[in-house]
C-alpha cells in the first residue's frame, strides 16, 4: 500500500494519556485509481472499510475514478472548488501530465503551482472549504459511532487529506504534536516517488527551479500543517 500513502489512524494517543484513537475506523490514503476493482475490494475487505469519502474536485475524480465495488458507499465532499486548484479540463489534474503538456512554457507551469501557505490556511478559514471540512469530519465521526470503517482521500493523500486528519484528530482530543507526527509520516512513502518525479521534471524541462518547486510540492512540510492548526478555530 506504499503507493497509496495508506494508513490507519488507530493507535494515535489522546492528549490526556487515557487511551488512543480506535483502530479500524479511520483510514487515510491517496487516490484509489491505481488499484483495480478487485484490488480495491481486497483492500476494503481486509480492513473492513465500508465507506470511501473522496475529497477531490469533480474534475479530478472524473479523470482518475475510484474503482470501488458496489457494496462500498462512495461519498464525494470536495474541499476545494475546481478553480481553486488551478486545473482545467484541457490540462487535466495529474501534475506530471500537466508538466508534460506545458514543458515548453515553464512560466505557465509556475503560475499553476498553488501557494501552499495560502492553501492550508484557506481550507480551514474559507467559508466553502471550512463547511466542507466540517461536513467530512462530521461524517467520519458519525460513521465511527456506527462502527463503520471509513477511508478518506484526495490525490496524494497529503494536503487535503492531511488537513482532514488534523481536524478529525483535533475533534478526538489528540495533541498538536501527534497530529504533526502523523502528517509527516507521508514522507516515509513519498520520498522515493518524489525523487523519481523530480528526475522526470528535469528531463522534461531542464528547469532547476521547477525541479525544486516539484520537490516541495510533493513532500509534506511541517510548517504547512502548523499553518492549518494555527488557523483552525
Amino acid at each position: 500500500m506504499n503507493e497509496l500513502n495508506f494508513r490507519d489512524l488507530g493507535g494515535i494517543p489522546f492528549s490526556d494519556g487515557k487511551g488512543c484513537v480506535p483502530k479500524g475506523l479511520f483510514f487515510r490514503s491517496g487516490k484509489l485509481s491505481a488499484l483495480t476493482k478487485e484490488e480495491c475490494a481486497a483492500l476494503c475487505d481486509q480492513h473492513r472499510i465500508r465507506c470511501v469519502i473522496d475529497l477531490r474536485t469533480p474534475v479530478e475524480s472524473a479523470e482518475f475514478p475510484d474503482h470501488l465495488p458496489e457494496h462500498i458507499e462512495y461519498v464525494q465532499i470536495p474541499l476545494l472548488k475546481d478553480a481553486t486548484v488551478g486545473v482545467t479540463h484541457e490540462t487535466g489534474s495529474d501534475p506530471m501530465t500537466i508538466i508534460r503538456n506545458l514543458r515548453k512554457t515553464p512560466e505557465k507551469l509556475m503560475e499553476m503551482v498553488p501557494d501552499f501557505n495560502k492553501l492550508y490556511k484557506e481550507i480551514v478559514t474559507d467559508d466553502y472549504s471550512r463547511g466542507q471540512l466540517d461536513k467530512v469530519v462530521g461524517r467520519l465521526r458519525e460513521n465511527a459511532e456506527k462502527g463503520i470503517g471509513t477511508l478518506y482521500h484526495c490525490t496524494a493523500g497529503k494536503d487535503r487529506t492531511g488537513v482532514v486528519s488534523m481536524a478529525l484528530l483535533k475533534s478526538l482530543n489528540v495533541s498538536d504534536e501527534e497530529i504533526i507526527k502523523d502528517f509527516m509520516k507521508t514522507n516515509r512513502t513519498a520520498f522515493l516517488p518524489t525523487i523519481k518525479k523530480c528526475v522526470g521534471v528535469w528531463i522534461l524541462t531542464r528547469n532547476w527551479s521547477l525541479v525544486k518547486t516539484a520537490y516541495h510540492s510533493f513532500m509534506a512540510e511541517r510548517r504547512l500543517i502548523e499553518i492549518a492548526i494555527r488557523n483552525y478555530k
